[in-house]
């Protein structure tokens, strides 16, 4: 595993990209000199799709480029002066293409997606004073968390933020908790936290903890650094990011039997010995459109537990028990001398005997041969090391929830995290078509699938080439293609405001489903709910519609997307989206006018409404054309209808000029949507922390396309 970084200088407009190993080591790949930057970004923040976005606050402008595996730079798009405020101290990348903008002067901020078109919408306002105002630097960590820190008086606050943009999970760093002055903080692969100080060149490399506890393994002196770097931010590298497992194989101490399956089969169902032979590295390649590789995973042991099988007591009730066995294997595994340090909490235990089946978010995964025995066709006499299970509960240490549908727990039977638990049903899982062994009663061991839905996906930041609904569609028409075929062209995904609409097709990991299918969800606390049709059809086929609408309100919100066409043969589902957003008017009942005053008006645009005060130089110009079109329902002959015509025209023609040479919104989008953040952000309290002192070595080494220095656009990009 190594890491790519972009250290930039401001004063001199150079920069270099260097790289870290998995064992903290620094050096440099590629020097950009002197000039080839412009020299007013503040913020450069990485996005998804080796995408980056450097920010000036001066201007509010900003530049969105790729970088390639060569740490060559393309694809710029330009957001031109007076794009963007030009308050934000602090911009973070999240998942699900989400950008977090912040301001330290007023403590407010935004969070809107950024798609892959480089496109900014659907903005979440936090307002002035939400977020304390001496944040220095925030970085995001894994899990949907957040680290704040300050400069000034070296505390900090570790928070989440859901798919949903609602802060909480407060963990509190007291004053002193960190070193004091540390000029960037930078999040890097494997919940490793670089540390720098400009005044000095010194820095250190730290490590936090899903617990939101931190060490600090590697200290860089002074002057281990240039010290002219403004900002630093990780590159995420041009291949998928590595997210390994250790899989420990471990037998009880009174194990009576030899452990039913050859090593040979572990090694195949984990590593990438068995790529492209439905395992594990392939699941989870084709789940995160290509954003998780787990192909470094390693099969550890036999180990012999000091534990009897008596010993386990854990279950769903007894989470620490359950905690238990998985220190157990880390400690057998650690007393053989293996460093577990790398795989994070992305552990299986595999025990023999099988004594449980579970997995969690900072606690890692336990399975074992163990045969269902249920008697339920297609799931009795299936290993739980199959990949239909065991996908389920590495999922979970990924932070992946149980499906939901028809109002159950694990109630959505074309997901993988609703295995061998549907209420009404049991779950798509199809035989293994290339581990086809049986047991003596003639079932099949190992199942694959179902797939993972599009709102799992989206919650992880996983969902990639998504079709997103522009405010208002009329009738727009879209072609998706399956959802876990990256390798055909075209929209994996349909969007439109919180629901997800997806093409699932009767192969691969979605071999068992009935038929090829249009399946909508949302995604809500962490949650994917499976939604039916008009009706009540779980899975869409031709001619079934989805509708949403104001049941009040017949010229409200309203949305309807109907399934046109599918085409198993063509790998193509056509939808037809129509959606309408509610207008609300300002009506006082009581008084059958508007709330405005006498002297103004009000004009309505794309279904907002704007008060037009009398003052305004758009007033007479409303005034006119409102005049011109009330004679449209006065009874005229034709020369009448030629001047109305005429004087319409030229009405309209002058309020487009005035509009159009109007300020241009300054805020990163769209429709604001107050958040709550804990009032804990502001003011910290907990256990103190040790402080780090010192992260890394100074970069240098090739030269980088003038493509940021000059932009399609005015100014250096």
């Amino acid at each position: 595993m190594t890491d790519r970084i972009l250290y930039y200088s401001a004063s001199t407009a150079r920069g270099c990209i260097g790289s870290i190993d998995a064992n903290n080591a620094t050096k440099d790949l590629t020097v950009i000199p002197a000039g080839s930057f412009a020299n007013d970004w503040t913020q450069i923040t990485a996005l998804s799709g080796n995408r980056i976005l450097f920010y000036g606050a001066s201007a509010g402008r900003g530049v969105v480029c790729s970088i390639d595996q060569n740490n060559a730079i393309g694809d710029v798009t330009v957001y031109p002066a007076g794009s963007f405020a030009n308050d934000w101290t602090q911009i973070i990348s999240l998942s699900g293409n989400r950008i977090l903008f912040y301001s330290a002067s007023t403590g407010r901020g935004v969070v809107c997606s950024i798609d892959q078109n480089n496109v900014l919408k659907q903005v979440t306002v936090y307002p002035a004073g939400r977020f304390a105002k001496d944040w220095t630097q925030i970085t995001a960590l894994s899990g949907e968390r957040i680290l704040f820190y300050s400069a000034s008086t070296g505390r900090g606050s570790v928070c989440s933020i859901t798919a949903n943009n609602v802060i909480a999970e407060v963990t509190a760093v007291p004053a002193g908790g960190f070193a004091k002055g540390w000029t960037q903080v930078a999040a890097l692969s494997g919940d490793r936290i670089m540390y720098y100080k400009a005044s000095d060149g010194s820095g250190a490399i730290g490590t936090v903890t899903p617990q939101n506890t931190f060490a600090y393994p590697r200290v860089i002196p002074a002057g281990g650094f240039a010290t002219d770097w403004t900002e630093i931010s990780f590159l995420r590298p041009p291949v998928n990011p590595s997210s390994p497992w250790a899989i420990l194989l471990c037998q009880f101490k009174d194990a009576g039997t030899p452990p039913s399956l050859p090593r040979a089969r572990y090694e195949a169902l984990f590593t990438s010995t068995g790529s492209n032979k439905y395992n594990m590295v392939d699941f989870f390649r084709d789940m995160s459109h290509g954003n998780l590789d787990v192909s470094a995973s390693r099969v550890l042991g036999w180990y012999t537990l000091a534990q009897k099988t008596s010993d386990y007591t854990g279950n769903g009730g007894n989470l620490q028990g359950r905690r238990d066995l998985i220190n157990w294997g880390r400690q057998a595994a650690l007393n053989a001398g293996v460093n577990l340090a790398p795989f994070a909490d992305r552990i299986v235990v595999v025990t023999h005997p099988a004594t449980d089946l579970f997995g969690g978010v900072g606690l890692g995964a336990v399975s074992g041969d163990g045969r269902d025995a249920s008697g339920v066709a297609g799931v009795s006499g299936m290993s739980s090391l199959s990949p239909s299970t065991m996908g389920q509960e590495m999922g979970h240490v990924y932070g992946l929830d149980h499906g939901f549908g028809g109002g159950y727990e694990y109630g959505d039977r074309w997901d993988i995290m609703s295995t061998k638990g549907s209420a009404h049903g049991r779950c798509y899982m199809a035989p293994h078509p290339v581990f086809t062994e049986q047991d003596s009663a003639g079932q099949r061991i190992w199942r694959i699938g179902p797939g993972l839905n599009a709102a799992n996906m989206w919650g992880r930041g996983w969902l990639e080439r998504v079709w997103q609904a522009a405010s208002e569609e009329n009738d727009t028409i879209v072609d998706l293609r399956p959802l876990h075929r990256r390798d055909l062209a075209g929209h994996l995904c349909a969007r439109v405001g919180k629901y997800f609409f997806e093409f699932r097709v009767k192969e691969r990991w979605d071999a068992d489903i009935p038929e090829p299918c249009v399946l909508v969800h949302e995604f809500s606390n962490n949650r994917a709910y499976l939604l039916t049709a008009t009706n009540g059809n779980e899975a869409l086929r031709e001619g079934d519609e989805f509708l949403r609408k104001d049941p009040w309100d017949p010229t409200g919100y309203r949305l309807q997307v109907r399934v046109l066409d599918i085409d198993p043969v063509g790998q193509t589902a056509r939808l037809s989206v129509y959606l309408r957003k509610s207008s609300p008017f300002p009506f006082d009942a009581t008084t059958d006018h508007f709330g405005v005053d006498d002297d103004s008006g009000l004009i309505i645009i794309g279904g907002k409404i704007v008060n037009v005060p009398s003052d305004s130089p758009l007033y007479t110009k409303v005034e006119e054309v409102a005049q011109q079109l009330q004679h449209a329902a006065i009874t005229f002959n034709g020369q009448d209808h030629a001047l109305l015509h005429r004087g319409s025209v030229r009405a309209m023609s002058s309020l487009a000029d005035l509009l159009s040479r109007m300020e241009a919104p300054r805020e990163p989008h769209d429709v604001p949507e107050a958040a709550q953040i804990p009032q804990s952000l502001a003011q910290a309290a907990t256990p103190a922390m040790e402080t780090p002192r010192e992260p890394d070595d100074v970069p240098e080494a090739a030269q980088i396309p003038p493509a940021l220095a000059q932009a399609a656009a005015p100014g250096k990009g």
